[in-house]
């Protein structure tokens, strides 16, 4: 098997937020020309591709010099008008688009007044209601259904989007599609012209069944890390199937956040060595709280470390440990920062400030030549300076995706009118090599392994795992 930090194909879209993958479609439609007011959104040009299974586009929300906008908060809504079967007399009349069968917003409206803007996103019928289909279950949101992602989850000027193609959605061999923007009060303030596209036959895609050898450790692999937001504390209050993933699993360390503050270490080492027993037991650092919740930081026993300095490293809602490897010992940092908000918002400003604390610390209390791991919910759905200012501490992010290889999204949510996104990411320095790399999303696995349902069992974070090979 490939590894799993290029597991998809060289001419598949990836929903990173990158757009790499985007420079060589030259499926170039709907070229806006009008000039918007300045200081909002101006739409510029739209890429598309497609396949069986899904309906992919690329849309240039702001000018170059435009503001940066989150698609699921900001004061606008960009709504993606569809006449989903190319037939404008099977649907009614929306902004202008004959046939329309649907409209995805983003953000949603207002639940009190549907003219303005609320957050996340929505799929809706043209009338403005939810929008209903067979193939949407019950108590999930139809966006979700839908298989609708959009990326980066960042503040962005251009913003790349997935469309599953669904029995009576995008099903047929072309769709009608146009873009709208609203203002604050829901008045039309740009708009393209509508765009037919031809798509190809209809064939929804086979589950990646990605079998357990795929994720064995190989010889050169020094440590196996899981990092992993266990949803309020799911890690003891769904012990079972948390521990079953754990298990199959197999890390050396695991960095949690969402740790109850009443959850302390003795009952999380009295898990882990029933999920996992272990030479030498588990030992567990836990961080200070934050509020409710906490990061804790558990390793095996018999590879706990000692290095002067970590309590000053574990800054906010933080926490620290070393695990031992033959070639020194590495500071594992496992980290929460502020959830919500959107550029510019105080909780981004906050996401800043603790971001720099961590940066620092790491930087005056460890210094460049030591070996660290950062990883965590870094609940980046503002701006990127967060990241930024983790790497100006010498640290790299890590390029990763579920095993199909398809997205890099690591929460996502049926019930919540978020889209899925990448939420969560793992940082190192730069004497460490990953060796494997991934968003592990049991969806993706061979059942026979691990049931597909145990993805969401426990939380609604998917684990990153990360094999390390550590330089001298």
């Amino acid at each position: 098997m490939l590894p799993l930090l290029v597991l998809a194909a060289a001419d598949s879209i990836v929903m990173d937020g990158e757009f790499n993958d985007w420079n060589d479609v030259t499926k170039t439609i709907c070229v806006d020309t009008f000039d918007a007011a300045a200081g909002g959104p101006d739409l510029g040009a739209t890429k598309w591709t497609a396949n069986g299974d899904t309906l992919h586009l690329w849309l240039e929300l702001c000018a170059k010099d435009g503001p940066m906008l989150n698609l699921q908060s900001m004061d606008y809504r960009l709504l993606l008008v569809m006449d989903t079967d190319g037939r404008p007399q099977s649907g009614s009349n929306c902004h202008g688009l004959p046939g329309t069968e649907a409209m995805l917003s983003m953000p949603g409206p207002d639940r009190k007044d549907p003219n303005k803007p609320g957050m996340g996103a929505a799929l809706l019928k043209p009338d403005g209601k939810r929008f209903q289909a067979a193939w949407v279950g019950d108590g999930t949101q139809p966006a979700w259904s839908a298989g609708i992602a959009t990326a980066p989850a960042t503040s962005g000027r251009a913003f790349e989007f997935s469309v599953g193609r669904r029995p009576g959605f995008l099903s047929g061999n072309s769709a009608t599609l146009k873009w709208v923007v609203l203002d604050s009060a829901g008045g039309v303030i740009d708009e393209t012209p509508s765009f037919t596209i031809g798509l190809p036959k209809f064939a929804p895609a086979k589950p990646t069944m990605a079998p357990s050898s795929d994720f064995d450790r190989t010889a050169e692999v020094d440590f196996r890390l899981v990092n992993w937001n266990v949803e309020w504390g799911n890690l003891l209050d769904e012990r079972k199937p948390a521990g079953r993933l754990l298990a199959a699993l197999a890390p050396d360390a695991i960095l949690l956040q969402e740790m109850m503050t009443e959850q302390d270490e003795d009952e999380i080492v009295a898990m882990l060595e029933e999920a996992m027993p272990v030479t030498g037991g588990w030992k567990v650092q836990v961080g200070k709280a934050g509020g409710r919740i906490r990061c804790a930081v558990a390793i095996r026993g018999d590879r706990v470390a000692s290095v002067p300095g970590l309590s000053a490293v574990a800054t906010n809602r933080s926490a620290a440990a070393a695990i031992r490897t033959d070639s020194g010992p590495v500071v594992l940092i496992a980290t929460h920062l502020k959830c919500c908000g959107r550029d510019g918002s105080k909780e981004d400003t906050k996401r800043i400030s603790e971001s720099e604390e961590l940066r620092d610390a790491i930087s005056k209390r460890l210094g460049r030549s030591n070996r660290v791991v950062l990883a965590g919910d870094l609940n980046l759905v503002g701006s990127q300076i967060p990241l930024q200012r983790l790497e100006e501490s010498g640290l790299i992010t890590i390029d990763m995706r579920q095993p199909d290889g398809a997205t890099t999204a690591t929460w996502d949510n049926e019930s919540s009118t978020f889209l899925p996104g990448r939420l969560d990411y793992v940082l190192h320095s730069r004497q460490l090599s990953p060796t494997m790399a991934v968003v592990f999303d049991t969806q993706d696995v061979d059942p026979s392994w691990l049931p597909h349902s145990l993805r969401r069992e426990a939380s609604d974070h998917l684990p990153l795992v990360v094999d390390f090979k550590v330089s001298r």
